[in-house]
Order: C-alpha cells, then sequence, then structure tokens
C-alpha cells in the first residue's frame, strides 16, 4: 500500500510539474503584432469609383479555351488605363510583355532592390448572370457598392496600386526603391503567357527583387476562430495543384450478362479507396507561423494548445481537421470532381474514367501525390496519369524580412485593430512564377471581407464596398512609403 501510494504521489509530482511547465509557456508567449500608431488621414477622392466602375465594364474574360478569348478587351483595357492614370503612362516605363500583359516601372532614388507590386488584368466568365442583383459587367455604383466581375478579383487591387501610384506622383513623390507593376493578363488560365513571362525577363536581366505582393489572402472578420478581432491574413505560401485521371479498359457487353466486375464497379472502388485513404494531417511551416502569430493574441485556453503544440500536435491536428477550411490547411486534399463511362443504359462500358483534383501541402510535390494514389488503389488494371496544370506548393517565405514586416506595419497604419497573421493560401497567384527571382514573396489583398463575401470570389454578385475600396487606395499608397 505504501509503494502505491509513494507511485501515485510520484506520478502526481511528475504531473504537477508538466503542468506547470505548460502553464509557464502559456504566460509566456508573447505578442508578435507590431506597436503602430494609426496612420495620418490621406483623402481619396470618390472619382476613383468611377474609375474602378470603368474598369470592370470591359469585360477582360479569360476563357479556358484562348480561342474564346476577346482580345480586343484586352487592349480597350490597355487604352482605359492610359486615358484614366496619364501621370503613370507619362512618368513610369511602361513595357507590354506578349501583347498584354503590363509590366511597369517607377524608378527610384536608389539602388536599393525593387519592389514588385502585382495584380491581374483578366476576370473568369460569368455563365449567365441572370442570378446577379447587378449585372456582372455593369460596374454598377450605389450608396455602398461598386458591382461587378473582377471588383475584387482582381481588378480592384490592379486600380487600387495605380490611384496610389497616380496621387503619389500627383504630390511630387520620388520613391526610395524603384518599384516594378507587373499586371498579367492570364491568371486565371495559369499565367504563362503573361506573369512567367516577366519573371523570365527579370531573370534574364538580373533583376533580384526586396520582395513580391500579390492578391491572396485578406482581412477576415468572424473567419478566424477563438478570436472577434478582424485578423489580417498574409500569404507566405500556397499549396500546389494537381489532378489525375484514373482510368480502365476491359470488356463491354450488354447489361443483362453482366461481369462479376465492370469497368464502372473497378473504377468506384479505386475512387472509394483514394477518398478513405486521404494523406495524414500534418502542420506545415506556414500553418506553425500561423500559431505563433495567432497564439499570443487568442483566450487562455486556446492560447494554452498553440503554445504547447510540440505536446499537444495531436489535439490541434484534431480541432483543425473536424473542418473543411482547418483539414484543407493541414492536409493535401482530395477531391473527385468528373467520371465519365457508357454511352447507353443497357450497355457495359469499355472504358471509365475519373478525375480526382488534389490541393497539395507545401512538402510534398505531385510526383509523391501520384505515387500515393498508385499504392492505394493497388491495382494495374487502373491506369493513373497526371492531366496538364501542375502546380507544385510554393516555397515558404519567412517573415522576418523587411517585406512581410512592411506589410506587417502598413496594415496596421490603415487597420489598427487588425491582428496580423502569416497563413497558407489554399488557391494560387501569378505570384509563383517570381520564386525563380525572390525568396520573400507574400500574398494578400487590403480587402475586408465576411463570410458571405467569400463566396462572391468567381462566384454571384462581386462587388467592393466603397468604405474597403478606399482603404486599399490608402492602404498601397502607404506601402510604398513605408519601403524606405
Amino acid at each position: 500500500m505504501n509503494l502505491l501510494k509513494k507511485i501515485i504521489m510520484y506520478l502526481g509530482s511528475i504531473f504537477l510539474i508538466l503542468f506547470a511547465v505548460l502553464l509557464a509557456k502559456t504566460l509566456m508567449l508573447s505578442s508578435r503584432q507590431l506597436n503602430v500608431d494609426k496612420g495620418e488621414n490621406i483623402d481619396v477622392d470618390d472619382s476613383c469609383f468611377v474609375r474602378l466602375s470603368g474598369a470592370i465594364q470591359i469585360p477582360t474574360v479569360s476563357h479556358q479555351n484562348p480561342e474564346e478569348n476577346d482580345t480586343s478587351a484586352f487592349e480597350s483595357f490597355y487604352q482605359y488605363l492610359n486615358i484614366n492614370f496619364p501621370l503613370v503612362f507619362s512618368k513610369l516605363d511602361v513595357e507590354k510583355v506578349n501583347e498584354y500583359g503590363l509590366l511597369m516601372k517607377w524608378e527610384g532614388r536608389s539602388a536599393k532592390s525593387p519592389v514588385v507590386l502585382m495584380a491581374h488584368q483578366d476576370v473568369v466568365p460569368v455563365n449567365d448572370g441572370k442570378e446577379w442583383e447587378e449585372a456582372p459587367f455593369s460596374g454598377k455604383i450605389d450608396d455602398q457598392f461598386v458591382w461587378g466581375r473582377g471588383a475584387i478579383d482582381d481588378k480592384g487591387s490592379l486600380l487600387a496600386i495605380l490611384e496610389a501610384v497616380e496621387k503619389l506622383i500627383s504630390e511630387g513623390y520620388v520613391p526610395e526603391r524603384t518599384f516594378y507593376l507587373a499586371f498579367g493578363h492570364d491568371e486565371e488560365i495559369m499565367g504563362l503567357q503573361g506573369a512567367h513571362e516577366m519573371a523570365k525577363l527579370f531573370k534574364q536581366r538580373g533583376i533580384t527583387p526586396e520582395f513580391v505582393l500579390d492578391e491572396g489572402l485578406v482581412i477576415t472578420r468572424g473567419l478566424v476562430p477563438m478570436t472577434n478581432s478582424p485578423v489580417a491574413l498574409i500569404g507566405t505560401s500556397e499549396k500546389g495543384y494537381v489532378t489525375l485521371k484514373l482510368s480502365i479498359d476491359c470488356e463491354g457487353g450488354h447489361s443483362s450478362t453482366p461481369a462479376r466486375e465492370t469497368a464502372i464497379s473497378i473504377l468506384a472502388g479505386a475512387i472509394q479507396k483514394v477518398t478513405l485513404n486521404r494523406p495524414d494531417a500534418r502542420i506545415c511551416p506556414s500553418v506553425e507561423e500561423f500559431i505563433k502569430f495567432l497564439g499570443p493574441e487568442i483566450g487562455l485556453g486556446p492560447r494554452f494548445l498553440f503554445a504547447n503544440r510540440w505536446l499537444l500536435k495531436r489535439v490541434i491536428l484534431s480541432i483543425y481537421t473536424n473542418t473543411i477550411s482547418g483539414n484543407a490547411m493541414v492536409r493535401t486534399t482530395t477531391a473527385p470532381t468528373m467520371l465519365h463511362a457508357g454511352v447507353k443504359e443497357n450497355v457495359l462500358p469499355h472504358h471509365a474514367s475519373a478525375t480526382i483534383n488534389f490541393r497539395i501541402l507545401p512538402g510534398e510535390t505531385s510526383d509523391e501525390v501520384m505515387n500515393r494514389v498508385k499504392s492505394v488503389v493497388a491495382d494495374d488494371r487502373i491506369i493513373v496519369s497526371k492531366l496538364s496544370g501542375i502546380k507544385e506548393p510554393a516555397t515558404v517565405s519567412p517573415t522576418n524580412t523587411l517585406g512581410f514586416e512592411t506589410i506587417h506595419y502598413t496594415i496596421k497604419e490603415e487597420f489598427p485593430e487588425t491582428i496580423v497573421v502569416p497563413s497558407l493560401m489554399l488557391a494560387s497567384s501569378d505570384s509563383r512564377h517570381f520564386s525563380i527571382v525572390c525568396d520573400n514573396i507574400y500574398r494578400f489583398a487590403p480587402y475586408q471581407f465576411s463570410k458571405d463575401d467569400m463566396a462572391r470570389i468567381h462566384g454571384r454578385n462581386e462587388r467592393i464596398s466603397k468604405d474597403s475600396y478606399k482603404s486599399c487606395i490608402r492602404f498601397y499608397y502607404r506601402l510604398i512609403k513605408n519601403c524606405n
């Protein structure tokens, strides 16, 4: 009995010591937020809404089939920008890349490494527009919003950058560093003719940017759990993208005399294996940084978890994987998207195929995804192949750089109540092409989004609030000045 008491006391002592260590680490977690005074007021004229509206009315749509693209719209868009931002187009060196991409150079006072500000001219198609509150390319301006395809993806950012530069030039400002404005015209279809070619030009010319800032994550309201504060998410990496095709050829025949296994049943079994045997969840470097920055800003309970992830990682992963968005942050996701088989209801098909889309977590490759699928399927009758459009995950950009700190500082100036947090971008952007010349690539657009706003990207009723758009212009205006 005495021995049992000693064991209990010993284990109790160990538990108390461990708990004390965990609590101490929680209480010692220090904030990584910059202490910044709210920036001085910057007057932005309401005419900016008219210029954005006009840009939206030009349907610079990128279709998957290039033959469907209306190239005259991109030429009209170029002329529109030229007319509406005369100082930008007269003072900056303007270069067309593959006819419609725009690469603009604003010479700085010093030889310091330049900064690249990116946005894209093209927008995704609209199915029919009948369910929109306002016509998709109307550019309607009402009391609160500017409506239309491209308002937030991505003409809002493009026009806001130009508004900021035009205003600064009008005030006689010359930047410390050289700025490049890189406006691709095919981001929605891989960016191979626009941003990809621009990055190659940087490589050929020996230009190494200090940092690159492109569209990406935003300021969220009510979307980040465990805090009621607005959270500005800066993408330090983005997931990769690969679509695999699973196909099978076998004997067909009449449906009245089916074999034990058919092309469809074999393929269905393979799809089920792939979807049920998902890759393991893990915390990649971008999510690790997310935890470090967010942890000190949340309540004691969640902070306890984040501060002691070395011990409680499985608990954290369990919490993340219980939600759709959280799961996508910690796992290479698996999504069957298309099935093709059969020509008639009473004919057994000779051929069946399926496509499965994977969004790849940094630290993995498309080859690893493919090899894993082959291993899981384990059936030589199923042919697994990659489709075109592969994007490997982006490298993770550091947070202890001039670029990240300048973006962080500028967000705090314009949005003082905001918590700034690095994170992983689940979609992709043109910025990934610049990884051949720059390690410091960040993905952030200064939009303030609610849950409803997220659905408007590539969806119906795309719009931007007037207040948010003016904040975008002020953000880029401040950012340029802060890049010393």
